[in-house]
């Protein structure tokens, strides 16, 4: 981190201006990069190193971001909703609407986040992790991390997708991806169709390479309607390798969403968390038999959805004449 210049450093600047030092001998007497010079100067006209250090001093206390969770009525407000288990996006978006013309009861989504994570009392810190939902110990930037995945031939990209999918005014176009389970060994393959949230579940107890993931999604599509599987959206795992073999077989166009972008495929996404309720991470899915997945798979899809307004995904797919 590049420190800002010192006091003294500020004395020999103004020493070597009075003696119409050119800037680049400067920056080379100070060792500092010659953009750097350039604006201290330009801070003050003209230039006297107290006067800078000065404005330096209180530029610096007015730009650190005061804790906006110190606003008492503020703070009571987000740990009360947090003990009633609203998410930091839901606390952040009801306050607009609660307190629309008090601007003091604003905060952002990432503000309650690190509000949290940043506490230090680790016993207060564990208390509000556990009323999120993914309660997580930690937050990871995962921006740049670079994960090493084998490359997956002939990609189409979602968006060469056709609108008709992003509209979710059709039926039959699928979000799929793959919960993994305790020490990687099995999986489960979890599908949803966009419009009515319909969701298979499939699970990979033996084996869940490429070949066997895509041929058990074969399977699942086939035994629906044909009417009911037009596209599918993946992400960027190696289980679609063999993507190709759906389209091949079943005409069933597969789209790929960009990397590090859950949000593009988010009914799935979703329904994992929904999902992982009843299968926690860490979970050993080779302790479960197939009728208990297809009971979790019953039990979502007789679940009443508000984006359905309040019909079951089955009862969604009945009133649009789909018998499965």
């Amino acid at each position: 981190m590049v420190q800002k210049l010192t006091f003294h450093e500020r004395e020999r600047l103004f020493e070597y201006l009075t003696k119409d030092y050119k800037k680049d001998l400067i920056a080379q007497l100070l060792k500092r990069h010659i953009s750097t010079i350039y604006r201290e100067i330009k801070r003050l006209s003209p230039y006297s190193p107290i006067a800078a250090q000065n404005d330096a001093i209180m530029k610096s206390k007015n730009s650190k971001k005061k804790d906006k969770l110190q606003d008492f009525k503020l703070k009571n407000y987000v740990l009360i909703k947090l003990k009633d288990l609203w998410s930091p996006e839901q606390i952040s978006n009801r306050l607009k609407i609660e307190y629309p013309n008090n601007l003091h009861m604003r905060i952002s989504i990432e503000t309650i986040y690190k509000y949290i994570y940043n506490i230090k009392d680790n016993i207060e810190k564990r208390k509000l992790i556990s009323y999120l939902r993914h309660r997580k110990k930690y937050r990871f930037c995962r921006k740049n991390k670079n994960i090493k995945r084998g490359k997956i031939p002939n990609i189409k990209s979602i968006h060469d997708r056709p609108k008709e999918v992003d509209n979710r005014k059709t039926l039959g176009h699928w979000e799929g991806d793959l919960i993994i389970g305790k020490g990687h060994k099995t999986a489960i393959g979890t599908l949803v169709e966009r419009s009515s949230r319909y969701t298979l579940i499939i699970p990979l107890i033996k084996n869940k390479d490429s070949y066997s993931t895509v041929s058990s999604f074969i399977s699942a599509f086939e035994k629906l309607p044909s009417n009911l599987v037009k596209s599918l959206t993946y992400d960027r795992g190696t289980e679609m390798t063999y993507h190709e073999i759906i389209t091949k077989k079943l005409g069933v166009k597969v789209y790929f969403a960009d990397p590090h972008s859950p949000w593009q495929r988010g009914s799935n996404e979703n329904t994992n968390g929904l999902i992982r309720t009843f299968f926690p991470k860490g979970t050993d899915f080779a302790n479960f038999l197939e009728n208990d997945f297809e009971k979790v798979q019953s039990s979502l899809n007789n679940r009443p959805r508000k984006v359905l307004k309040y019909l079951t995904p089955n009862e969604f797919l009945k009133s649009n004449n789909i018998a499965l």
